[in-house]
């Protein structure tokens, strides 16, 4: 004869979880227990947004179910920090890897490292000659570059200094007009073009592979009526660089002769902040004061002469069916690579400003 079970005694206890919201969030809730993740952001290297970086990361991670705790968050912020400077120091090109991945399940770990991706305008300019379709800065050459040299005289006696010539937008058409060029460019692969473009077209411009501003650059002193700078100056990453042009170019020029550049100044009295100068540097668009443009001056025997806006000038002044020099230049000129706003609203933009040395 069969025992009877026994039924197991009732213990008091709450009510089954049964409404649908909860359950659903009890799941999305386990759920990053099975959730791999893995990726890197590539950070441009500009050491006053580290507090933005951290934030991004952190919440990112959070969505991952990997929520950073205060310490946590503090060490992130500390090793990015120091990763930014060193690579902004460097380079405003360069970036910094944030690398990380979940960590195998069941953990809900998540672990993460960070390193500089090194690259420097040679670097940069170098991708441009493998990836871009030629001419790489436009076909045309600055309309102020050939209307200020066109004042200075008979062509075959005057000479020209083009520093930064890239792959010789500028030095070509000034030699085909009978000017005697002297071309500087410190990138390889831009000297290679020019040389090409130079023999192809058999023109007598002396090609210089060096940065001007090195005191081994084999520059003529007291030789140019005119030295100028067309979309370099925004490479400048100190102001004592733009000092040590202001003295090379008084050394290079003869008496009465001209530097013409063009540099991004601020208007309407914006005063660009720390953000605003190291995030310029890595949009192509390195942001001077006119304070410290006279100042670079001071004390030489370069006198202002006129300031305009690049933008206009070039648009006016172009001969018809040359506009616009590149896809990008319109935007570029305008600071709006710097700053998502309308042309009529930055405050910042690319002008022309020459200087004249004393006769």
């Amino acid at each position: 004869m069969g025992t009877k079970a026994k039924s197991l005694p009732r213990t008091a206890q709450s009510p089954r979880e049964t409404r649908a919201p909860v359950i659903r969030q009890a799941i999305l809730s386990a759920l990053p227990s099975r959730l791999v993740a893995k990726s890197a952001l590539l950070l441009p290297a500009v050491p006053a947004l580290v507090d933005h970086y951290v934030e991004g990361l952190c919440l990112t991670w959070a969505s991952l179910g990997r929520p950073v705790d205060p310490t946590m968050r503090a060490h992130l912020r500390k090793v990015l920090d120091s990763n930014l400077k060193e690579a902004f120091a460097r380079s405003p090109h360069s970036r910094v890897t944030v690398a990380y991945g979940t960590d195998l399940p069941p953990s809900m770990g998540l672990s993460w490292n960070i390193s500089i991706v090194h690259s420097s305008i040679e670097d940069e300019y170098n991708d441009w000659v493998k990836e871009r379709e030629p001419p790489l800065f436009g076909p045309f050459p600055d309309a102020k570059v050939m209307d200020l040299a066109s004042t200075l005289g008979a062509p075959a006696e005057v000479a020209v200094l083009d520093v930064g010539a890239g792959t010789g937008r500028n030095s070509l058409p000034l030699a085909r007009e009978g000017f005697r060029v002297d071309a500087v460019e410190p990138t390889p692969s831009l000297v290679n073009i020019l040389q090409q473009e130079t023999a192809k077209a058999a023109l007598p411009v002396r090609v210089i592979q060096g940065n001007a501003l090195d005191a081994a650059c084999d520059v003529r002193e007291q030789s140019y009526l005119l030295v100028f700078l067309s979309e370099v100056v925004f490479h400048f990453r100190h102001t004592q660089q733009l000092r040590r042009l202001f003295e090379l170019a008084s050394r290079w020029l003869v008496p009465g002769g001209y530097l013409l550049f063009d540099a991004f100044v601020p208007l309407d009295g914006y005063k660009p902040d720390e953000l605003a100068r190291q995030v310029s540097e890595v949009m192509w668009c390195r942001i001077y004061t006119r304070h410290e443009l006279q100042e670079a001056a001071s004390g030489l025997p370069l006198n202002f002469v006129s300031e305009e806006s690049t933008l206009e000038y070039e648009r006016a002044h172009c001969p018809e069916g040359h506009w616009q020099p590149t896809f990008w230049f319109e935007q570029w000129c305008s600071g709006q690579n710097l700053f998502r706003l309308s042309a009529d609203k930055s405050p910042i933009e690319l002008r022309w400003l020459v200087f004249r040395k004393s006769a």
